[in-house]
């Protein structure tokens, strides 16, 4: 925005361009790089018009002739300036990827802890080796027990990710209780999607929600490129990336008060949306597992791996195996359940 300063005496006049780095140092730089050559430009073909309808008069000195040249002097000030500790306005943009990352972890954490606390996956701490039998539970009873975990958890991580960067690295964050509650809301979504792909695909939903939530939202954000500087396809994304999404309410909470239209509404909406999203996707196909009948571990495979571990432990504790299980504890030694 340019906009002349009142005149307090003579001299040249003064055009303010009026900047707005709140919304993105990077973009003012573009912007700001646009603007000022076509101000310049203007400058001097506004002079040549001075110098020419001045050419008829006879007092001509060389101060005025200098000042009819280029008339005009460009000023760049900032309208709202940045607060401070705010990473040159990208404090907004580490924050909601750190949120994004939270969510991102949380999920695994979760899925890693579950899975081998209900004995389909193992623990390995050290040297130190465990798998627990497997426990009879249906795909969506156990989705739904990550879920509530993944709430929890990411409630915490995000706490934690605040603390550093408000506690102990200085960051300004004047309305830190609703960025918390946002980023926790934030990272709950992520994690909540991570963990949906997780059930329906299996190991490859890890390398989707990685190329989803993380590599194209980055692409797509506009924390560091503005938007308009983006090509067609990444602008296209940025409609619905979770990334993007993010960083309109974070940006909203750090740089403008909090305020519901300078994004803040934009990023409790599209959170509350995705929200709902992955909760329908994945309780639509896991429950479509249960009905089918696609079990994680079939069946007669849980009820002989458990038959084979009580036989196992009873051989361990110095008791007679049960009939018809000496096969089977060996198998189950073997193995190392």
């Amino acid at each position: 925005m340019c906009a002349p300063r009142p005149r307090q005496g003579p001299g040249k006049p003064t055009v303010e361009l009026l900047t707005n780095p709140r919304a993105g140092s990077e973009g003012v730089a573009l912007a700001t790089n646009v603007v000022q050559p076509a101000i310049v430009r203007a400058s001097r073909l506004i002079g040549r018009q001075l110098s020419a309808i001045a050419a008829s008069s006879r007092a001509r000195r060389a101060a005025t002739v200098s000042l009819l040249a280029d008339p005009l002097t460009l000023s760049t000030v900032p309208y709202r300036p940045l607060p401070p500790h705010s990473a040159l306005g990208l404090s907004a943009f580490y924050i909601s990827l750190l949120a994004m990352i939270c969510g991102f972890f949380t999920a695994m954490i979760v899925q890693a802890s579950v899975d081998a606390g209900l004995g389909y996956a193992t623990t390995e701490i050290g040297t130190h080796w465990r798998q627990r039998p497997p426990r009879a539970i249906s795909r969506f009873q156990t989705l739904l027990t990550k879920w509530v975990m993944s709430f929890v958890l990411g409630g915490l991580l995000t706490a934690v990710m605040l603390a550093v960067a408000v506690g102990i690295l200085g960051m300004d964050a004047p309305s830190l209780g609703y960025l918390w509650l946002f980023t926790w809301a934030a990272a709950a979504v992520v994690a909540v999607g991570t963990l949906t792909l997780l059930a329906v695909l299996g190991t490859p939903g890890q390398l989707l929600a990685l190329i989803l939530f993380v590599y194209a939202g980055l692409a797509s954000a506009g924390g560091t490129v503005p938007l308009e500087a983006l090509p067609g396809f990444f602008r296209f994304l940025s409609n619905f990336e979770p990334l993007r999404q993010i960083l309109s309410g974070v940006r909203a909470i750090l740089y403008f008060d909090a305020r519901a239209d300078a994004g803040l509404m934009r990023g409790i909406v599209a959170t509350g949306i995705g929200l709902v999203f992955w909760l329908a996707l994945g309780t639509a196909i896991v429950t479509w597992y249960d009905r089918r009948k696609l079990y994680r571990l079939h069946p007669t495979l849980l009820a002989y791996v458990n038959e084979a571990t009580s036989a196992y432990r009873a051989q361990r504790a110095g008791k007679s195996p049960p009939s018809g299980t000496e096969d089977e504890s060996r198998t189950a030694a073997a193995d190392g359940t």
